[in-house]
């Protein structure tokens, strides 16, 4: 009997609801002739039974949990790397690379990086995907010279799997055969994750890519760090809004890592769920290709002209008024009086009821 279209769909129909339910059994030789069975093999409903069982969710008293005792968070690499999954994310040639493979090379020697922060000795697996041996031989002769330097807890590798081709696997292989397990950077993301469609890019589908590896990090221990794009239209309110992607990506993250250049200098801006927020004013040196902590963002990247409004209002005896603030600087009042709103907005100084300025009691 020829079959219709509509026939044909019926059958897929039906095949997708026995599937679901875990009965359908098929003879290979009845594929296309309406042949294979649902809902009637018993093996077929075991298996499918067997399948669908999971293991029963683990509840606790919120009260036990108050008693017990957690060590505290590794610091890898200071308040920049903890241990769980960090993304870095910044635009094309920012020097992420560089950033990572500083740090890298510090936790495997346990020594220093930007600057003085100190690192956790152990082992480290760094996921060259977008770099050869030759780039990366060129990368640390630059960072260190040609003087001979032995690296026995650092470990390369330019070639991956994709996380859904075993990727994860082998990852949680090479944990599991290193002494000290610390610190595994993916450089870059989008070189390991399943590729999707840009079509279908989705919260869900971000997410699934990130949460195997947070998993991954929090069994184990030990620091993952993706290393990640910003999107080209960047956002100003947050800095988590300029990662690429969905929301999905940053939700399933522990921390996020945002490397950003403005007119006034580059800034690290980091968010965790376990740490304080931090904003670091940091600068690249191009001739050594390393990376340094300057300090506080709100403190070195101040404006000139914020700062010539702190000297006035501190060498004031008394609180002053846009118009005397502008006569002192030289400037016009309309300026002066948007940049005052801004820096109270910002913290850095109050206004006083009766429409004066002083400088804040503890400026930020």
């Amino acid at each position: 009997m020829t079959r219709t279209v509509d026939d044909i769909e019926r059958e897929a129909e039906r095949v997708d609801v026995a599937v679901s339910n875990g009965s359908w059994t098929c003879n290979l030789s009845e594929l296309g002739s309406g042949g294979g069975s649902a809902g009637k093999s018993d093996t077929g409903r075991k298996a499918g039974g067997m399948n669908r069982q999971a293991s029963a969710p683990e509840i606790y008293d919120a009260a036990d949990l108050r008693m017990e005792t957690f060590p505290p968070l590794r610091q890898v690499a200071g308040d920049i790397i903890l241990e769980g999954l960090t993304i870095l994310a910044a635009r094309p040639k920012v020097g992420k690379t560089w950033l990572m493979l500083q740090i890298a090379i510090a936790v495997s020697e346990g020594g220093y990086c930007l600057g003085d922060i100190q690192c956790e000795s152990g082992d480290v697996l760094y996921l060259a995907l977008e770099d050869n041996k030759r780039r990366l031989q060129r990368r640390l002769t630059k960072m260190l010279g040609v003087h001979g330097r032995e690296w026995p807890h650092f470990k390369v590798a330019h070639k991956w799997p994709r996380a859904d081709q075993g990727g994860l696997d082998q990852l949680r292989k090479w944990i599991d055969s290193a002494d000290n397990p610390r610190l595994i950077v993916i450089d870059v993301f989008a070189r390991f994750r399943k590729p999707a469609s840009p079509a279908k890019q989705s919260y869900d589908t971000d997410y699934a890519s990130i949460s195997e590896l947070q998993t991954l990090a929090a069994e184990t221990g030990i620091a993952i760090v993706i290393v990640h794009h910003l999107r080209k239209s960047e956002a100003d309110d947050d800095p988590l809004d300029t990662v690429s992607g969905t929301l999905g990506l940053t939700a399933a993250a522990d921390a996020i890592l945002v490397i950003k250049r403005t007119g006034q200098g580059t800034t690290l801006y980091g968010r965790s769920r376990d740490a304080d927020e931090i904003d670091k004013a940091v600068q690249f040196h191009p001739g050594t290709a390393l990376w340094t902590v300057i300090g506080e963002r709100d403190q070195v990247q101040r404006s000139e002209e914020r700062c010539a409004i702190l000297k006035v209002l501190a060498d004031a005896r008394e609180p002053m008024s846009p118009k005397d603030i502008a006569a002192a600087l030289r400037r016009k009042d309309g300026s002066i009086r948007f940049l005052l709103s801004k820096m109270v907005k910002d913290g850095e100084i109050i206004k006083l009821k009766r429409g004066v300025y002083a400088v804040s009691p503890s400026p930020r």
